[in-house]
């Protein structure tokens, strides 16, 4: 978990993983057939706020 210069909390996909209880790549999957883009990026790495975790679920199924 990261905070983007508002102080708003994002996950990577990893976390997004974590959280759901699935593989780093279904989550990874279901963000490219969502057509997602990060939210911010930190340090090279990719952060989704938390309000996108419902519309990764049901992708996932």
């Amino acid at each position: 978990m990261a905070k983007d210069v508002n102080g708003r909390e994002g996950l990577s996909a990893g976390a997004i993983a974590k959280e759901l209880d699935l593989k780093p790549a279904q989550v990874k999957k279901a963000i490219t057939e969502l057509g997602l883009e990060a939210d911010f990026v930190k340090s090279g790495c990719s952060y989704f706020y938390t309000e996108r975790i419902d519309e990764i679920k049901a992708t996932v199924g």
